[in-house]
């Protein structure tokens, strides 16, 4: 059977608040690397490798543009995708939002929407295929894996007041697979309400649709804290150097174009 046709939205405009905790310096987790490529170009990379993918958008925040398109390396030279950047919300919620109401302005043809974390740089082409095939069964779906300590409910006090059972909850992973346009009406519907939702499918089973869960796999973690990524503090520090060489650089370059644009030619003789 052949993969239906879809997209992609890769969201990578939270503040990395617990990446950078103790720290004020605002250096996006996705934009740094592992290995030989940075986080962000890992995350996005399988969806390339899938048949019917019809464009991938990018949620950035706002100003990092530049940044977010030097992560992506070479992949938005490829041309058999759209790679398609967009500045995104105060949150996860609006920014996938953005990226939606985005797919929507193109009227592309497809069936389904996967949702994936920027931060989850190990995801596998395989996982994309299993949780797409269970979407077009449920109409949405979860790759999720077994809850292995035991889950507690607390108060505004740090008190415990309740207790889960484990044969009675998950963790989950993404991608989120949901069929299109359903998933772009539910957050149409969701972000008319105050309340802030946790994921998509909590938006998705929200507005009565049906998301299925499929097995998930143990190496698809997330880049959350400083030490999920080797050699973090030196790539920081070096970061935060080009960066600033980057901007003086731009600098020296605006004022001379400004020089010259004042410069009047003089008649000789």
């Amino acid at each position: 059977m052949a993969i239906p046709s879809h997209a992609v939205i890769v969201t990578a405009a939270g503040s990395s608040d617990r990446f950078n905790e103790n720290r004020e310096l605002g250096v996006k987790k996705e934009y740094l690397t592992i290995g030989e490529h940075t986080v962000l170009y890992q995350s996005v990379r399988p969806f390339l490798g899938l048949p019917n993918c019809k464009a991938i958008v990018v949620t950035h925040p706002e100003g990092m543009e530049d940044q977010c398109a030097v992560a992506l390396e070479d992949l938005l030279e490829q041309n058999f995708v759209p790679i398609i950047l967009v500045k995104g919300g105060k949150n996860r919620q609006e920014s996938v939002l953005s990226g939606l109401e985005l797919l929507a302005s193109l009227s592309l043809p497809i069936e389904y929407v996967a949702i994936h974390d920027g931060a989850r740089p190990y995801v596998s082409e395989q996982l994309i295929i299993t949780t797409l095939a269970t979407a077009k069964v449920y109409g949405g779906a979860v790759p999720v894996l077994p809850t292995t300590d035991a889950i507690k409910t607390i108060d505004e006090h740090g008190q415990i007041i309740g207790h889960s059972s484990r044969q009675k909850t998950v963790g989950v992973q993404t991608p989120q697979i949901f069929r299109y346009p359903e998933i772009l009406e539910a957050h149409r519907q969701a972000a008319k309400t105050a309340r802030t939702y946790i994921d998509d499918t909590e938006i998705f089973t929200d507005y009565d649709r049906r998301v299925g869960i499929c097995e998930g796999e143990r190496t698809n973690t997330k880049i959350t804290y400083l030490s999920d990524i080797p050699d973090a503090e030196g790539q920081i520090e070096r970061y935060l150097a080009d960066l600033e060489a980057g901007r003086k650089q731009a600098k020296i370059h605006e004022a001379f174009g400004n020089a010259l644009s004042q410069v009047k030619p003089r008649r000789m003789g």
